[in-house]
């Protein structure tokens, strides 16, 4: 019941802040759900022996995703003389590489003034910075998404859940071969196909129809294989971190549900390639 009834609240709030909301209330969402996942992430690391420099990383990973959020979602307001303002973040590779090389540089110096022994100063600080790049920085591309369109969201939320729930059900009645049993001992080889397929499927019909009509069958054929395939992995990348650490979920925000990483993990690698895949179709909507 409390799984339901977190989905039953989280799906409405989600929706309206992609269709009914400007864009940056979508973005900021986003960049918050990512955030906690970041923080999952390194307590996930600390339990491993890792210590993380948490302050440096959350504090650079806002800055990643705030950038991402106002250059994908600029706010406009109107002044008291009726001039209309607009407030955007104008970045080229100069800003995300500079970003990037603070984030490594800080991540790098804050053993040193932590305390840490340094036969740990190595991980930890390897761990602060992997914690950015790995989460913060491929979901900001779910912001880019909200930006060509929230249909373009939305088919890449529904590939997700497509692969998932093949995969679901069809491992479950025919899954014979398991997928990776130290990580995952309950995935198999027969339902990986299986959500790959029915993601596939899904993608052509998105492509087809309503959703995404600019994409047509094939391309959407080939987006569903190809995101469904990153997001699955994703899923496999957060399970061998929690096996790691020995925990069953990254965190306990959702009922039922798991925490923000487990919710977000699929959708970190499933987003940078449905934002590749439509970037480099020449699509305009």
């Amino acid at each position: 019941m409390k799984r339901e009834l977190a989905a039953a609240v989280a799906i409405p709030l989600v929706l309206a802040a992609l269709f009914l909301a400007p864009p940056i209330v979508f973005n900021a969402l986003v960049a918050a759900l990512t955030l906690g996942a970041v923080w999952e992430f390194y307590k996930l690391a600390e339990r491993t022996g890792h210590p993380v420099a948490k302050t440096i990383g959350i504090g650079a990973s806002a800055l990643l995703l705030g950038g991402a959020a106002l250059l994908w979602g600029p706010i406009h307001f109107e002044t008291s003389s009726g001039e209309v303002v607009t407030i955007a973040v104008r970045t080229g590779p100069a800003f995300w590489f500079g970003a990037g090389i603070a984030a490594v540089l800080l991540s790098a110096v804050a053993p040193l003034f932590s305390g840490v022994a340094p036969p740990a100063a190595l991980a930890g600080a390897a761990s602060t910075a992997f914690g950015m790049f790995s989460i913060a920085l491929p979901a900001a591309s779910i912001c880019y998404l909200r930006s060509v369109s929230p249909r373009a969201v939305v088919t890449l939320l529904l590939i997700v859940w497509a692969c998932d729930s093949c995969a679901y059900y069809f491992g479950r009645r025919l899954g014979r071969h398991r997928l990776a049993p130290q990580v995952s001992p309950n995935k198999t080889w027969e339902g990986t196909i299986a959500g790959l397929i029915g993601a596939a499927l899904f993608g052509a019909a998105a492509g087809t129809w309503v959703l995404l009509p600019e994409l047509g069958s094939l391309r959407g054929l080939a987006a569903g294989a190809f995101v469904s395939t990153a997001g699955q992995i994703g899923d496999l990348v957060e399970s061998l971190w929690k096996r790691g650490a020995g925990v069953k979920d990254s965190g306990t925000f959702l009922p039922g549900h798991g925490g923000f990483y487990d919710r977000l993990d699929s959708l970190i690698f499933a987003g940078p390639v449905m934002a590749l895949f439509l970037a480099g179709s020449g699509m305009s909507f």
